[in-house]
């Protein structure tokens, strides 16, 4: 996936730094309820959404693929792209993409980086189905990703650009996740009380960052049917 403006990482399918907390899936507390257009009372008015993995999926296959096409040890992709601190730095926009291609690609060479910026990963349509009914149904809809700005032509690949009332890209916001900042940026620039608000992500120590970070409803994604029974819960009919 490449920005408009040319900048350098893809949504945050492995920017996975924090640690492997297991918060409990689906943490609700205790909150007034409002009632929907069904006539149901329902806890949340808002979702904010993961984008790798959750809404866009990103195949391990592929990356080996890449590893092997390139001649690269197994995870070296991975480690080069996503886990050095040029991938940190990008990812919250503090160097440009020139220079995180520059410093990538003199670990895993200019091929490899091509080919791992050319993979936009495969839209997981159940989840659009979940969070376009929400948004039919009243309930705001937000993404968040840890990106940079070239998180649009992920978006723009799958036609999902529209999908959401806003989306959030770390790179254009300066925080990441799990930094506090980066919920408490979203909250307030959405006008979002968070005690009404869910947040879905696949990475758990992330989920359990935005709950300690603004009392945010978590649910640590898994699988379609598993979301749509969360919302439910909050009383969201998806």
């Amino acid at each position: 996936m490449n920005s408009a403006d040319g900048s350098p990482l893809g949504v945050e399918t492995a920017m996975k730094l924090a640690g492997p907390q297991q918060p409990p899936a689906g943490h609700r507390s205790e909150k007034t309820s409002s009632a929907g257009p069904d006539g149901c009372d329902r806890l949340v008015d808002a979702i904010i959404c993961d984008v790798g993995n959750v809404l866009i999926e990103f195949s391990a296959r592929r990356s080996a693929e890449i590893e092997q096409l390139h001649g690269l040890g197994d995870g070296e992709l991975f480690t080069a792209t996503l886990k050095t601190s040029a991938a940190r730095l990008a990812m919250s926009g503090a160097i440009s993409h020139d220079e995180w291609h520059r410093q990538t690609a003199a670990i895993i060479g200019d091929a490899a980086v091509a080919d791992w910026l050319a993979d936009h990963g495969e839209l997981n349509r159940p989840v659009v189905e979940i969070l376009e009914t929400a948004r039919a149904g009243g309930i705001r809809v937000l993404l968040l990703s840890n990106a940079t700005t070239r998180l649009w032509a992920d978006l723009d690949h799958h036609g999902i650009r529209n999908l959401a009332d806003q989306v959030f890209c770390s790179a254009e916001i300066g925080y990441a996740k799990p930094d506090p900042r980066a919920y408490r940026f979203v909250l307030e620039a959405a006008a979002i009380d968070a005690g009404r608000a869910l947040y879905v992500d696949d990475t758990a120590s992330w989920v359990e960052a935005g709950r300690r970070a603004s009392g945010l409803h978590g649910y640590v994604y898994g699988t379609p049917s598993g979301l749509r029974h969360e919302l439910a819960a909050l009383g969201v009919t998806v």
